[in-house]
Order: C-alpha cells, then sequence, then structure tokens
C-alpha cells in the first residue's frame, strides 16, 4: 500500500490513504491538527450548514476556521436544495478563498434534525437535487466530495445508480458509509456493498463505517477503496492512525506506536490547551475528557485517572490533574502502552 503514495485522491494530493472524518462538535481546527501530528492525511471541517452561513451566523462562520499545520482540510457543507448550497459556497469563497482542499457535501447524515432540512441522507430519495448539487459546486474549482450512506430498499435508485449519477454530474470523490439512513450507527456496517462500490468505480469510493482496528482499513483497500474515513474508530482510539500507518507499510515514528505515558499527557495538555484558547476551556474539558477513554490503553492506573477526572469540571482543573498524574501509575516499568 504505501508504494502508491504519495498519489492524488479525489483532486486532493494526498500523503496516505487515512482521513479524519468530519464529526459535529469534534472536528475543529485544534481536534484536526491533533489528529494530522497523529497521522491523518487530511481532515475535515465540521458539517456546516449552508443556511447558518447564509445568514451570517456567527457560530457557522467561525468553523470556517483553519490554523496551522492540518492542511489538506475539506469543507463539508449540508443544505436542502441547491440554492442555499451554492449562496452558502459563494459565501466560503468570499471568507476562506484558499484555505480549503476541497468541498463536500454532506448525503449522509441520518439525524432527525438535519434530515427535516431535506439535508444529509434525506437527499437519497432525491437524486435530482442531489446531483444539481454537485453540478453547482463544480462552477467553485475545486474538488467536489460526497457522502453517503447505503441506499435503502425504498430509496428511487439502488446505491449503484446513485454514486455514478454523482459521478457523471463530476464528483471527484464519494464516500459511502455501509448503513443505510434507518440503522443510524447501529448494528453492522455492511462493508461488502461498500467494497463491490469500489470495484464498480475504481478510484472514486472511499470507505466508512466500523473502521475500529489496523485490519479494518486494510480490509477496505484491499478491495480497491481508494481512502478511509476514519470517525468513532479514531475517537475511541486516537492512535488508530499511527497503528494502521504502521500495518500498511509507512514509516511511523516508534514513539507514536508505543506511546509513552508521559507523551500522551503532554499531546492532551497541548490539545486541551489550544481548544481552550481557539474555542472555550468548557469544550477543552469536555474532548479531552472523552479521548482519554482511548488513550492510555492498557496501562495499570489509568481507570482511577479516569475516574478522577470525571469528577472535575474546568479546563483548569482538569489541566492540574492531568499534569501530576504520575502516581496513578502503579507499574513505572510500564512505559508504553501494549500493541
Amino acid at each position: 500500500m504505501k508504494e502508491t503514495f504519495p498519489k492524488v485522491v479525489g483532486g486532493v494530493p494526498l500523503e496516505s490513504p487515512l482521513i479524519l472524518a468530519p464529526m459535529a462538535g469534534i472536528t475543529i481546527p485544534p481536534m484536526r491538527a491533533f489528529f494530522r501530528k497523529l497521522g491523518a492525511a487530511a481532515v475535515h471541517t465540521e458539517m456546516i450548514s449552508g443556511a447558518g452561513l447564509i445568514r451570517s451566523s456567527v457560530k457557522t462562520k467561525n468553523m470556517l476556521a483553519v490554523c496551522e499545520k492540518e492542511d489538506p482540510v475539506i469543507l463539508q457543507f449540508f443544505a436542502g436544495d441547491t440554492d442555499t448550497l451554492y449562496a452558502a459556497a459563494c459565501k466560503a469563497e468570499q471568507e476562506a478563498h484558499g484555505r480549503f482542499a476541497a468541498v463536500g457535501i454532506n448525503m449522509a447524515c441520518p439525524m432527525p434534525k438535519v434530515l427535516k432540512k431535506g439535508a444529509g441522507s434525506r437527499l437519497l430519495q432525491y437524486p435530482d437535487r442531489a446531483v444539481s448539487m454537485v453540478r453547482a459546486l463544480k462552477e467553485f474549482n475545486l474538488p467536489v466530495w460526497a457522502k453517503v450512506r447505503i441506499c435503502s430498499d425504498r430509496a428511487p435508485l439502488s446505491t449503484e445508480m446513485f454514486c455514478e449519477k454523482l459521478l457523471e454530474a463530476g464528483a471527484d470523490n464519494i464516500c459511502v458509509h455501509g448503513r443505510t439512513p434507518a440503522q443510524r450507527y447501529s448494528g453492522t456496517a455492511d462493508k461488502e456493498s461498500v467494497m463491490k462500490l469500489a470495484q464498480l468505480f475504481p478510484g472514486k469510493i472511499s470507505a466508512s463505517g466500523d473502521v475500529f482496528e489496523p485490519e479494518d482499513a486494510l480490509q477496505y483497500l484491499n478491495a480497491g477503496c481508494v481512502s478511509v474515513f476514519m470517525a468513532r474508530g479514531a475517537l475511541k482510539d486516537p492512535f488508530i492512525f499511527p497503528q494502521t500507518l504502521a500495518t500498511l507499510g509507512f514509516s511511523v515514528d516508534n514513539r507514536l506506536l508505543c506511546p509513552s505515558i508521559e507523551l500522551q499527557i503532554s499531546l492532551l495538555i497541548e490539545l486541551g490547551d489550544h481548544i481552550a484558547e481557539m474555542a472555550s476551556p468548557r469544550l477543552a474539558e469536555i474532548l479531552i475528557k472523552r479521548l482519554l477513554s482511548g488513550m492510555f490503553k492498557g496501562i495499570p492506573g489509568i481507570a482511577e485517572l479516569r475516574r478522577d477526572c470525571a469528577s472535575f469540571h474546568g479546563w483548569n482543573d482538569l489541566r492540574r490533574l492531568m499534569s501530576g498524574c504520575e502516581h496513578y501509575f502503579e507499574r513505572r516499568d510500564v512505559l508504553c502502552r501494549p500493541m
């Protein structure tokens, strides 16, 4: 796999096939830079409301921010109609020209608040509208990416036909999540369907769904998927990026393959400070606690640290606890997490 990279995927030059997926409330600039440091070849913005950007919502406009060391970044919108999407893309071009490597359309989100706007996976029911959106974005001289789900039996088109229409309209890359909208995030992703699509449309299909181990990504890539989007698996264990890169044959800093307690603490504190500065101390507290569930995997004493961190409120107090947490670890000879 290493021999085929770097290469251009969906119009975007990538060093590897591993991409951080868009996640609401998660993929803010500091988190994107954090995962780039761990090995993500590209990252996504949060799913940005086209309507919110047109209204000049301060919160939505702030989602266009990009910090150092996170390029390439894919800008992803959700919208219920082509006019809204086009107007939002115009606004983004004015506000953030040159910041993004590609522009994406979310046709996969299954959440009710998105569906009721006619956006997200609701677009699977309206293929002509989805096609119109892709064509509209092609005017902006950026690669156009789409993220979709498996079409249900009641959808007007099969997933294969839906993807074919998007590609004919000019989509440069389609990421397929292997669940139907009704499944949301329950059950098991239909990897076979995703891999079949990759074989039908060589070089155009990226995979998403149930990537929790390096072998999951390898399975998708061996079947012809051009890249793999990592989402919940990356939150569960951020070090899935360096581990997967090593599995694929890429050269990886051994400090990331066997991260010491000190390194993991340092990374978390640095990330928390960055989030507190760019977003808010409250969000820093929330996201660092969430990442703690995966970091320090297999190290004695982590259960007690997680418990005590959960009882702390406020980033400054949490930071102080983490800065002096060495005493939590029962065996100081355990310098790194087991592989």
